[in-house]
């Protein structure tokens, strides 16, 4: 392996076998939608964005702060990443409109997500594994 390690490699037996074309094959478990869109960048000021965003979070954090929650837990919730993602979800799923945005995220202002942490032990391992 070593003797071959910076050769460039030219010749019929070091070229890819390319099957023949089939013409078009939808996608395994998607046959009918390929793509679909979830944001239009330009829809919303990006000064109203970021106030919805900030009111968002300032939801997100009461919900956390509730029902006994610590001022940590608030903090926690509402500086998620999949609390932003939901919030910019709700944003596009209300046609950009910031007001009607906003009233359907008090019904659910911290969406359901993964709360496990991780423990020490964990976390000490996965950074083993990075090295």
């Amino acid at each position: 392996l070593a003797s071959t390690q910076g050769e460039i490699r030219v010749g019929s037996s070091h070229q890819a076998r390319v099957p023949p074309f089939e013409g078009d094959i939808p996608p395994i478990g998607r046959p009918d939608r390929y793509e679909e869109l979830v944001w239009e960048p330009g829809r919303v000021y990006d000064h109203d964005l970021l106030m919805y965003l900030r009111a968002a979070r300032s939801m997100a954090a009461f919900a956390g702060m509730c029902d006994g929650g610590s001022t940590e837990d608030g903090c926690y919730a509402a500086g998620r990443d999949d609390t932003t993602a939901n919030a910019l979800d709700v944003l596009h799923e209300c046609n950009y409109e910031t007001g009607k945005a906003l009233q359907t995220l008090v019904k659910n202002p911290v969406p359901n997500g993964l709360d496990k942490q991780w423990s020490e032990d964990e976390t000490r391992r996965f950074i083993k594994g990075l090295r």
